[in-house]
């Protein structure tokens, strides 16, 4: 009996090793949370990206040497607040798109896996370079995933991200009344389908 469960355990991560395609589905969300500070601390801005791609290799006998690459399209953020006026929405996305991630200039933003260490139960820690407004630096994302349908992955995660090192000033208002946090949550539920 152990034997067959070891071959079958092993068939299935033959069957679940190779590449598989990262894209928005119905069941995906990829979030960026901004804090505020100030008049509205405990307020957040909450950012949907609704267009991304990407490739995963990925073999769960050696999850060490799994790699993701992921390409963001930055003009698809979405601001889902439902605590700002609609003047004020309108005001939030211009921001968001002509200084902060200058989407005109930068169109898209990437990650970029370098190292994957194994933590156990399904938890992963990918190092890479993230790149937002053409700046590649450093950053630690913390994944959980999903291997339970051999054609298809889920992976949750986050990662912190701080506007100061991509050159930005956290954007402040009212002579600095009402602020925004230097640090930012990534936060993503996404899906990755069997290419071969």
């Amino acid at each position: 009996m152990r034997i067959l469960l070891a071959a079958l355990l092993a068939l299935s991560s033959v069957a679940m090793a190779g590449s598989f395609e990262v894209r928005p589905a119905a069941d995906s969300r990829f979030s960026l949370t901004v804090e505020k500070t100030g008049l509205y601390r405990g307020k957040k801005h909450l950012f949907l990206f609704e267009k991304y791609q990407g490739t995963l290799q990925f073999d769960p006998a050696k999850p060490t040497e799994s790699q993701i690459q992921l390409t963001i399209d930055s003009a698809s953020a979405v601001c889902k607040d439902d605590w700002v006026s609609a003047g004020d929405l309108k005001k939030v996305m211009e921001t968001t798109f002509d200084d902060m991630l200058a989407v005109k200039r930068y169109p898209t933003m990437t990650f970029a896996s370098s190292a994957i260490r194994e933590l156990g139960s399904g938890k992963y820690e990918a190092q890479g370079m993230l790149t937002i407004r053409g700046i590649p630096k450093p950053a630690v994302v913390a994944v959980q995933l999903n291997a339970s349908d051999p054609g298809r992955l889920r992976l949750d995660g986050s990662a912190k991200i701080k506007l100061t090192d991509y050159n930005l000033k956290p954007p402040s208002a009212i002579l600095g009344a009402i602020g925004t946090k230097d640090e930012m949550t990534l936060n993503f539920t996404i899906s990755a389908t069997r290419l071969d």
